[in-house]
């Protein structure tokens, strides 16, 4: 029974609850001035005069054709009750795990979302999404992947996760990768993404469902045990997508598209577009969004339309892990 905002997720096994929030994570930018820094960027080449700007500002030009992609990412865990955060983990916020990498002029992002109710068998939900992000992000790196083809490297994250030390548990996951100006993206479950054009929604990904909260998910059961919600790799959906310098590309945990609709999306996105604020600016503002109508009560979530569309009765936000990842293309 659903009442409130507390909710058992089917499927999912967690049970959604309330907790009082105290600070925020914030992921650090990466963008051109990693590059002269040492630290990690997505940034193809220098910043050059006329190009984008380092604090991830478009800037004018007169060509579409892509030269830098510049991400950031910002986030926290559901339950702070012990501090400002409990994750010590790079990449992980609370059950959430995400990457940031690049090969060359590919860049690859993602986001998992690990099952919550693992955690009254006593197990770690973070354990399995972080193994997988990280998974992607080292075969990225040694470069041994189709960037084409973001589910095949979803599937091998998969099953390179599966060998010692094995975590157990379930996680939904999204890959997007730009590659000669195309966007590629696999998308296993309800986490997903959003790429903006002059302020308009020209794709988005579609939520896969088994059925009401119960998203498709990639799953390492127990050894000898069965029963539980497992998909394959394969069965992510694809997309090939032309993309252009401006581009904005959103990467999120259904934290995020839960608590957001598409129209409050484009209204923090707006200040980007117009040069207002930067690409970590304008993540974080997402983020902290989010996370404040999740809490919110009188709040008409996109979470509690679904789940009235379903029979069940969940007014306000759905308090839960939030991860983004928000990228430019510069």
């Amino acid at each position: 029974m659903v009442a409130g905002v507390r909710l058992l997720a089917y499927g999912r096994l967690a049970v959604r609850a309330v907790f009082s929030a105290s600070a925020l994570e914030l992921g650090s930018a990466i963008g051109p001035e990693a590059i002269s820094s040492g630290r990690r960027g997505l940034s193809s080449n220098t910043p050059k005069p006329g190009k984008s700007s380092a604090d991830g500002s478009p800037s004018p030009a007169s060509s579409s054709h892509v030269e830098n992609v510049i991400a950031s990412c910002a986030g926290f865990p559901k339950d702070m009750l012990k501090g400002p955060s409990t994750v010590l983990d790079k990449g992980v916020f609370g059950d959430d795990a995400w990457f940031i990498s690049r090969f060359k002029n590919t860049f690859v992002v993602g986001v998992a979302d690990g099952v919550g109710g693992w955690r009254k068998y006593g197990i770690d939900p973070s354990a399995f999404s972080r193994r997988l992000m990280k998974e992607c992000e080292k075969r990225v790196e040694d470069g041994d992947f189709d960037p084409q083809r973001p589910d095949t490297l979803l599937d091998y994250a998969f099953r390179a996760s599966a060998e010692a030390p094995r975590p157990v548990g379930s996680s939904t996951a999204c890959v997007l990768v730009v590659h000669q100006e195309k966007l590629y993206s696999a998308n296993l479950g309800d986490s997903g993404f959003m790429v903006v054009r002059n302020g308009k929604v020209i794709s988005k990904s579609r939520e896969q469902v088994h059925y009401f909260n119960a998203p498709f998910q990639l799953t390492l059961p127990p050894d000898g045990y069965q029963g539980f919600i497992g998909d394959k790799a394969d069965m992510a959906d694809r997309e090939e997508l032309d993309v252009k310098k401006g581009d904005i590309i959103l990467l999120a945990t259904d934290g995020v598209w839960d608590n957001l609709s598409e129209q409050q999306v484009l209204e923090q996105l707006k200040s980007l577009d117009e040069r207002k604020r930067n690409v970590q600016e304008v993540c974080n503002a997402l983020a902290l969004t989010a996370r404040r109508l999740a809490f919110d009560s009188k709040h008409n979530s996109p979470f509690a339309m679904k789940a009235r569309e379903h029979g069940f009765l969940a007014p306000g936000g759905k308090p839960d892990d939030i991860t983004l990842v928000l990228l430019l293309i510069a």
